[in-house]
């Protein structure tokens, strides 16, 4: 593999972060599901929604109960091979509910990649959530599998566990964890 080429793809994937960061704060369905391929998996809060047109109305649900989400990426651990990659980020979102108090979670996506005609897409993401609460830490962390160092994967069927039901706002994720 090429240094040059994989500075390239990771280039490529940022931007793809770029976007769904933007579309998240826009609250912007339609953007939000263009950064998954057509046939993709969402794999969160218990949930598992499968291609893009799911994604993107789950997306426009969650995000009917915010006020703005504005999600802050760390830098992906990424293998690349051809038009495919798998990587690992860890995630920041401070959130504005419209009913509820603000809050800070901290998360880690376990995700694959495909290049899709023009860019990089997701195909499949897992999110684990590990912290909820204020942003000086004091609130829950939650007892989410280790999957291992880098580069080890989570297997595509695990369904993370559901969050609470302040998370995402979904009467299905009601169930805290801890």
């Amino acid at each position: 593999m090429s240094i040059t080429h994989f500075a390239e793809v990771e280039a490529q994937i940022r931007q793809l972060y770029a976007h769904y960061t933007d579309a998240v704060w826009r609250k912007d369905p339609t953007a939000f599901g263009q950064c998954f391929a057509p046939e993709a998996e969402w794999r969160i809060a218990g949930m598992v929604m499968h291609g893009r047109d799911e994604i993107a109305s789950g997306f426009e649900h969650i995000m009917s109960n915010a006020n703005r989400v504005l999600i802050t990426f760390g830098t992906p651990q990424l293998d690349w091979r051809e038009d495919q990659a798998m990587g690992r980020i860890y995630a920041t979102e401070q959130c504005s509910w419209r009913d509820k108090q603000p809050n800070m979670n901290i998360g880690r996506y376990f995700e694959r990649y495909v290049y899709d005609g023009d860019r990089w897409r997701f195909s499949w993401r897992l999110f684990q959530l590990l912290y909820q609460g204020p942003a000086d830490l004091s609130g829950p962390h939650f007892d989410v599998p280790d999957f291992g160092p880098w580069p080890a994967m989570p297997p595509q069927e695990t369904v993370p566990l559901p969050s609470p039901a302040r998370a995402v706002g979904w009467p299905q994720a009601a169930q805290a964890r801890g």
